[in-house]
């Protein structure tokens, strides 16, 4: 699956019978699909150890199987949204962004509140709020040495996510979404922190958007934000049925100034357990925040590269246990994106610096990979980059294979995306798998000769 995670599952095993063990995996009621990721999870786990932080970001996303009515168990994703399944995800991030595997992940069903019903009647029932202090839960302690730090968009934004990160001992950091009453009703969140001074001011590139048709619906700017921060108590709605204590936090508060005519300023309130003491500190909080980006990706991953949603298989159950592998497969092609950015932000031995230099640099320095990739890899991707296979450098090995893709690596191209470096490892797959096989068949012809 994970060679040719775009494919079918007819079509990514080899045999008919392969395919039937394949749907008997899958199709098996005793088969729990947490038990599937156990051992990623808890390698991922050990991952976290030789990190003093790491962000476990969370987030859910909709898989949706419309105009399937043979499927099993499937539920409502909301008015006019189809039947699918709700999926929560947290993974495991390190500061500087780069991923380090799956932490959590679980599926649920969409409750609409009845009509009328009493915000107290509404508390005493499972909600979907729920789902952001299950997997803080979920996840639960980190292992000796490291710090977890849960962050969430504004949908994990209640106080009984709060309350449970500190009851498990982690951190948070959350967009705000409720302007809440503050410092015991003396004000409210928004208008408080606009009252702060203004610690400093950062750049930030908004990135741009595009809707479902592939249209623009936000074009790229740079911006300069205004930063202010303070220490803030939160206090609880007056009619609140849940926890009533109020929950202290920092809260970082960034604003465009003097946004353009006609285009939605950038404003941030994200509230964290973490001290922020100066702008030093308010700019780390902005950067793991930024991070949260990275579960949009993996999202796109699933979907897009590994074509979760077209599956063919007729029950919600079976369907789970296939998402527990797929979740693992676009971690794989998130992480050789990042493996082969890498590498084409380091410098070359064939640039202009001294070769003294470049040695000590892992990407220029071909026992590395001589050492990491199998040598018939090494042998075909050389031949593709045009250089003796003892003298390709790591990346030179990642930038043949994202070209192979489709990356043409011009001066204004960005690093190589997920989707052209799986097309090139698919592509360079296929012609090692070839190779092989024709090595096979001549050493069997030489030795039947």
């Amino acid at each position: 699956m994970a060679a040719s995670p775009q494919a079918s599952l007819p079509k990514q095993c080899s045999s008919w019978g392969d395919l039937k063990a394949a749907y008997r995996l899958l199709s098996n009621e005793a088969i729990d699909p947490q038990v599937i990721q156990e051992p990623h999870r808890r390698l991922t786990g050990q991952r976290c150890t030789d990190h003093p932080v790491v962000l476990c970001v969370q987030d859910d996303t909709q898989l949706r199987f419309n105009h399937r009515s043979y499927v099993k168990g499937l539920s409502q994703l909301g008015k006019g949204r189809g039947q699918g399944l709700m999926q929560h995800t947290t993974l495991a991030v390190r500061t500087d962004g780069t991923l380090l595997g799956l932490l959590d992940e679980f599926w649920f069903e969409r409750v609409e509140a009845p009509a009328g019903q009493t915000r107290r009647a509404r508390y005493r029932r499972w909600r979907e709020t729920e789902v952001w202090s299950d997997a803080v839960r979920h996840v639960g302690e980190p292992p000796a040495g490291t710090r977890f730090v849960h962050v969430m968009d504004r949908a994990g934004d209640t106080l009984e996510v709060m309350h449970t990160c500190q009851q498990t001992g982690v951190g948070f950091v959350i967009r705000a979404r409720h302007d809440r009453r503050v410092e015991g009703s003396r004000g409210r969140l928004w208008s408080w922190m606009q009252a702060r001074p203004v610690a400093g001011t950062l750049p930030v590139t908004v990135s741009g958007q595009r809707n479902s048709r592939g249209q623009i619906t936000r074009a790229p700017r740079q911006v300069k934000v205004s930063i202010r921060f303070d220490s803030v108590q939160l206090d609880p709605p007056w009619n609140h049925p849940g926890p009533t204590e109020p929950v202290s936090v920092w809260a970082v508060y960034i604003a465009e100034e003097h946004p353009p005519k006609d285009v939605e300023p950038v404003e941030w309130m994200l509230l964290t357990s973490e001290p922020v003491e100066d702008l030093e500190a308010t700019e780390t909080i902005i950067e793991w925040y930024q991070h949260r980006w990275l579960i949009e990706e993996w999202h796109r991953v699933e979907k897009e590269g590994c074509r979760l949603e077209a599956s063919q298989l007729d029950d919600a159950a079976d369907i789970q246990r296939l998402a527990s592998i797929v979740g693992i497969i676009a971690v794989r092609m998130i992480q050789l994106r990042d493996l082969a950015g890498l590498a084409s932000e380091a410098r070359d031995p064939s640039d202009d610096e001294s070769k003294d230099r470049s040695k000590h640099q892992p990407s220029g320095d071909p026992q590395v990979l001589q050492a990491a990739v199998p040598r018939m890899w090494i042998v075909i991707v050389s031949h593709l980059a045009k250089i003796q296979a003892d003298q390709l450098t790591p990346r030179q090995f990642w930038l043949t294979v994202a070209k192979r893709g489709g990356w043409l690596g011009r001066k204004q191209d960005g690093r190589p995306g997920w989707k052209v470096i799986w097309r090139g490892w698919y592509d360079v797959h296929m012609m090692v798998q070839g190779a092989e096989a024709h090595a096979a068949v001549a050493a069997g012809a030489q030795k039947c000769g």
